[in-house]
């Protein structure tokens, strides 16, 4: 069988996760949240095993096809999250989590397969900036599901509709201290990212190339990221325009990296 459909029995296995954990919104589930991570660490492996299958690292540097950046980008989220399971037990996170994880697993065959490199690295500092591009897009991915179910349940107290998926939720002020907690690293990270990279381009060219979707995106994202952060150290922001803040951060960030690319690689 071809590596890259292993990514979708990957994907399958993600979401019999995502099904034990969306169980004990119903009724008393019948896995513990350490037998969920187990078989999520299954999962992460066999989507690591495909991705080296893939060969993304040779003699030259590291070559990323858009399944190899995908899967990378799903592995660290995940970890984070097994992290997190291990020691704290089954959270809310994980409702919207391994759904989001596993969905992307399961449509990789149907990306475009062409011979097109997503990412070519030949160096030390190439290679850091894209570690720490992926890891920022991570960790802000977390935020992001964060400020969902920030929005989630500041709709259902609002309404005082209270079902049995926002009872699943941890409160308001728990959300909002892992978002702002995510949102504070992926900041730093993402300002380390996008750094990085323009002294790549500098080294690599002489010059910055600033009109280039990716850079453009980047420091927009960067930008609503920092802007929220100084908002909520002066004025105290919270709540759902916070939230609508994160997200739209995220998308300007998920565009940057994959969204314009994939659209070119669909039209080409």
């Amino acid at each position: 069988m071809s590596s890259i459909y292993l990514f979708p029995v990957s994907g399958v296995i993600t979401a019999v996760c995502a099904y034990f954990v969306w169980e004990t919104v119903w009724r008393t589930p019948r896995v513990s949240a350490k037998t969920v991570a187990i078989i999520l660490t299954v999962s992460m492996a066999l989507t690591l095993y495909a991705l080296l299958r893939l060969e993304p690292v040779t003699e030259w540097g590291i070559d990323f096809k858009l399944p190899a950046a995908v899967a990378i980008s799903v592995l660290i989220v995940q970890y984070i999250y097994a992290l997190g399971l291990m020691h704290h037990g089954i959270q809310g996170l994980g409702l919207f989590l391994l759904p989001a994880t596993a969905i992307p697993l399961l449509v990789v065959p149907l990306m475009p397969q062409t011979p097109y490199v997503w990412v070519h690295t030949t160096t030390f500092l190439e290679t850091s900036h894209l570690l720490i591009s992926l890891l920022a897009y991570a960790i802000l991915t977390l935020a992001a599901l964060h400020a969902l179910m920030h929005l989630l349940l500041d709709h259902a107290l609002k309404r005082k509709q209270i079902g049995r998926i926002t009872q699943s939720l941890p409160s308001l002020i728990e959300i909002e201290t892992h978002m702002y907690a995510q949102i504070r690293s992926a900041t730093w990270l993402l300002a380390l990212g996008i750094i990085s990279g323009l002294t790549w381009q500098w080294e690599g060219m002489g010059h910055f190339a600033l009109v280039s979707h990716k850079v453009i995106l980047a420091l927009f994202s960067w930008f609503v990221l920092l802007a929220l952060l100084v908002m909520r150290k002066r004025a105290g922001w919270q709540g759902r325009r916070a939230s609508i803040m994160v997200l739209t951060a995220y998308v300007l960030l998920l565009l940057a990296y994959f969204g314009v690319r994939l659209i070119e690689s669909w039209l080409s």
